[in-house]
C-alpha cells in the first residue's frame, strides 16, 4: 500500500479583503477584512472520512460602510475569533452517502462553482435562502450540527439533510419573541441534481418546523417559512478560442411573511483560461436581484441589487489577486439611500 494514500490531507486557506465604498452608502470609507481557514481530511479506502476545519474571523464590516443586506463579502463575519467550521464524519460509495457533524451547508447545497469566483455573497447562496431563519441557516460564519444523506445515479443525485435552525445557539433551541419558552428549529434541506460534461442543474426546497420571527407588518406567525430555488450553469469553448464560458443563473422564493426579501434573482458569466498570459485566470460579471416582501415596513423600497464585474489571477505558491467593481442599487432596500460604487482587491492564498 502507498504509505501517501494513508496520510490525511492538510490545506490552508488565508484571504484578506480590501474595500473603499467611493459613492453612495451610508458613507464614503474603507474597510480591510481577513478570514483563514485550517482543515484536516482523512478518507480510508473502505469510505469512511473524518474532515476537522478551523476558522479564524474578524468583525470587520464593508456592509455597514455600505447599509446593504445582501453582503458585499462573503467573508464579512459578525464576530472575531476561532471558529469550528467543520466537524464531521462521512461515508461515501459509488451511490450512497452520508455526513454528520458541523459544517456549512452551502458547501453541499445551493452551490455552483462558476457563482463562487465573485466576491459578493449573493452569488453564493442565494439571498432568500441565505438570510432566512431566525439567524441564518447553517452556514458560514454560523455553521450548525447537520445530517445528510445522498444518492447518485448516473447523472442524477439526490441530497437531504436536517440541520440546526438557528446555528449560534446551543443545540436546537431558541427563545420565542415573547421569550416565554423554548422551542426547537430544525432547517430541513431537499436538492435534486443533473450534472452532465458541459450542464449543471439544480432544484432545492428548504424550509424550517419553527420560526418565530415574523416581518414587523406581517401579523401572527402563523405558517412555516420555507422557499424553493433554481439554479443552473452551462460550460462551452467557442471556437477557435481556447477559452472555456460559463453562463450561469439562479431564482428563488421564500414566505413573504418571515422574510424581507421573498425573491431573488442571479445571472451571469466567467471567463476562464489564458486570458492575457499572466497565469490562471477569470474574467467575470454578475447581477444579483433582490426583491422585498409585501409586507415590509413603509421606509424600504421594492428591491436591493448588486452588480458585480471581477478579474483573479492565480500566480505562482498559491497567490491569487482580484480586483472588483461592485455596483449597489438602493442599498438596504432604503428608498432614500443613494446607490453605491464600491472598490476592492482580494489576496488569497491557498496550500496544501
Amino acid at each position: 500500500m502507498d504509505l501517501s494514500d494513508s496520510l490525511p490531507d492538510i490545506y490552508t486557506e488565508v484571504t484578506v479583503d480590501s474595500f473603499a465604498n467611493t459613492h453612495g452608502g451610508r458613507q464614503r470609507s474603507e474597510a480591510l477584512l481577513y478570514f483563514a481557514s485550517f482543515g484536516i481530511r482523512y478518507q480510508t479506502e473502505f469510505g469512511f472520512s473524518l474532515h476537522s476545519e478551523l476558522w479564524l474571523t474578524d468583525n470587520q464590516s464593508i456592509s455597514n460602510i455600505v447599509g446593504d443586506e445582501q453582503g458585499v463579502s462573503n467573508i464579512e463575519a459578525n464576530e472575531a475569533g476561532l471558529h469550528i467550521g467543520m466537524l464531521a464524519a462521512g461515508y461515501q460509495t459509488e451511490s450512497w452517502s452520508w455526513l454528520i457533524g458541523v459544517y456549512d451547508i452551502n458547501y453541499y447545497f445551493d452551490v455552483l462553482d462558476s457563482a463562487n469566483l465573485f466576491v459578493h455573497s449573493a452569488f453564493g447562496m442565494g439571498s432568500v435562502f441565505g438570510i432566512s431563519g431566525p439567524n441564518g441557516p447553517s452556514t458560514y460564519p454560523q455553521p450548525g450540527l447537520t445530517a445528510k444523506f445522498g444518492y447518485q445515479r448516473g447523472k442524477h443525485s439526490v441530497q437531504f439533510a436536517v440541520a440546526d435552525g438557528e446555528p449560534g445557539n446551543p443545540l436546537f433551541y431558541y427563545h420565542t419573541a415573547a421569550q416565554k419558552e423554548n422551542r426547537i428549529n430544525l432547517l430541513v434541506v431537499t436538492e435534486y441534481a443533473y450534472e452532465s460534461a458541459q450542464s449543471k442543474l439544480l432544484a432545492g426546497w428548504w424550509g424550517y418546523n419553527d420560526d418565530s420571527v415574523v416581518l414587523q407588518n406581517a401579523g401572527a406567525s402563523r405558517g412555516k417559512n420555507n422557499g424553493l430555488y433554481l439554479r443552473t450553469e452551462h460550460r462551452f469553448k467557442p471556437l477557435p478560442s481556447d477559452h472555456q464560458i460559463t453562463v450561469f443563473g439562479r431564482a428563488g422564493v421564500g414566505a413573504s411573511k418571515f422574510n424581507f426579501f421573498d425573491e431573488f434573482y442571479s445571472v451571469g458569466l466567467q471567463v476562464s483560461g489564458e486570458l492575457w498570459g499572466v497565469g490562471d485566470e477569470k474574467f467575470g460579471l454578475a447581477i444579483a436581484h433582490a426583491r422585498t416582501s409585501n409586507v415590509r415596513s413603509e421606509e424600504y423600497g421594492s428591491d436591493e441589487t448588486a452588480l458585480e464585474l471581477t478579474y483573479a489571477v492565480t500566480l505562482n505558491k498559491g497567490l491569487t489577486v482580484q480586483p472588483s467593481l461592485q455596483w449597489i442599487g438602493s442599498p438596504g432596500a432604503a428608498r432614500d439611500a443613494d446607490d453605491a460604487v464600491v472598490l476592492g482587491l482580494r489576496f488569497s492564498w491557498s496550500f496544501d
